[in-house]
């Protein structure tokens, strides 16, 4: 692909105008003001775009997640946390069959791909069959099954998540491009025990695995682990071992500033859920003094049912809006640094270090944004309308790994009216089973 005289979000997160770029494979190999050619690049056989009102972004990567929860899209509304979950979705989840997840997923993929997103953090079950719904979409996607056991006399390797996260590592090994990446998992502190987490922790070491867990998400849970334990959780946690393992720990709404410190040295990414935590009345957390605590922090959407949609632009925007008028401060998050937040640290989080910029030897996952939009006009401070005023309907293009997704309303892999419709059939079969 050739991109010519097209504007772009740069490595450093400028923005630059009449850039040339050039994938070839799966990476950036050009980026310059230079016409390629010029310098002696053969481009012949490069699919030309004309970047006129048009402009290339780094795409997102959504840190916390359980995409096949689109299909409880409205379902459990007006609940607070444990409610929702002990009343609603555990036991429509209790119902919920490898087929339909697939589909679920794939109805996940629909709306992550449109609005530029090509990377899920994502926590459920029947990990090969969920995660072929997301490697068919051409997405990327760690993947994981959150353990949960309440039996004192439980084991790890007698949950599901368990025997999930076995297959997983079996069927990511039979993948070559490194797209899908089976991770560990403990659902929350309050879903699990002291040998429970012990055994998922002593896995995760010995096959290599990083982390997802939620943490501090509701006060109630988190102020339960202080009462119980006379620690909070980040530093239950920490006692057994975990953030020695790459860790991304979703929501931590409810952070002390001894976790952070806790965090801080164990390089631990937080996935900031706002929208989440907001819909269900967790609390907002402290963004600016954890960005100015040197917190690494990644965006997430979590399910769809709690949030209720997986659109990075708007959670992007709600972020920035919701920190500055949070902190009574119209610069505590400036637009580079909420872009980078949302792309390149999402990367990181995941471990994907080549990935989450637009520069020479990166990988080539990029959104192009259709700029010639009434709600983009005027175009004086670009940075500015990405992040403020941008919307997901005018990404134009999204490429993962240098392969086009989505394009102008078309998308590459995915049957987008057989998907609705196995998707809507699929929820009414797990009503029917309730």
């Amino acid at each position: 692909m050739y991109f010519k005289n097209i504007s772009l979000i740069d490595k450093d997160f400028n923005l630059k105008r009449n850039q040339h770029a050039v994938v070839s494979g799966d990476r950036f190999v050009y980026i310059g003001s230079q016409d390629p050619r010029e310098s002696g690049m053969d481009i012949t056989g490069h699919e030309v775009t004309d970047g006129d009102k048009k402009l290339i972004m780094p795409a997102f990567y959504n840190t916390h997640c359980h995409i096949s929860m689109t299909l409880l899209r409205g379902y459990g509304e007006g609940m607070p946390l444990n409610r929702w979950l002990n009343e609603k979705i555990f036991p429509f989840e209790a119902h919920f069959e490898e087929d339909e997840k697939f589909w679920g997923a794939q109805l996940g993929a629909l709306e992550l791909i449109a609005s530029g997103c090509v990377s899920v953090s994502d926590m459920y079950s029947c990990l090969v069959r969920y995660g072929k719904g997301l490697y068919d979409a051409g997405m990327k996607a760690n993947i994981s099954n959150g353990m949960i056991v309440f039996d004192p006399e439980g084991s790890y390797y007698h949950d599901r998540s368990y025997r999930d996260t076995v297959e997983m590592i079996e069927y990511a090994g039979t993948l070559k491009d490194g797209r899908i990446v089976p991770t560990a998992s403990i659902h929350d502190e309050f879903t699990t025990t002291d040998k429970s987490v012990e055994e998922c922790i002593d896995f995760a070491v010995k096959n290599n695995l990083t982390m997802q867990i939620h943490l501090s998400e509701a006060k109630v849970n988190h102020d339960s682990c202080i009462s119980r334990r006379g620690i909070t959780p980040a530093k239950y946690f920490e006692s057994k071992g975990l953030f020695d393992l790459k860790t991304t720990a979703a929501h931590c709404v409810h952070l002390t500033d001894e976790d952070i410190d806790i965090f801080k040295a164990h390089d631990v990414y937080m996935s900031h859920c706002l929208s989440s935590n907001l819909k269900l009345g967790t609390g907002i957390a402290p963004l600016k003094h954890y960005f100015d605590r040197g917190l690494n922090i990644s965006i997430g959407t979590d399910g769809a049912s709690s949030n209720n949609n997986l659109n990075m632009f708007e959670e992007m925007h709600l972020v920035a809006m919701v920190c500055r008028g949070q902190s009574e401060d119209s610069n505590a998050i400036s637009d580079k640094d909420i872009l980078k937040i949302a792309t390149r640290n999402g990367a990181l989080a995941q471990g994907r270090e080549d990935c989450g910029l637009i520069a020479e030897g990166m990988k080539a996952d990029f959104i192009v944004l259709d700029l010639d939009r009434p709600h983009l006009y005027p175009d004086y401070d670009t940075l500015a309308n990405v992040v403020f005023s941008a919307q997901s309907s005018d990404v134009f293009m999204t490429v993962c790994d240098g392969d086009v997704l989505y394009k102008n309303g078309e998308y590459k892999y995915l049957d987008k009216e057989k998907i609705q419709a196995e998707a809507a059939r699929s929820f009414e079969a797990v009503l029917s089973r309730l």
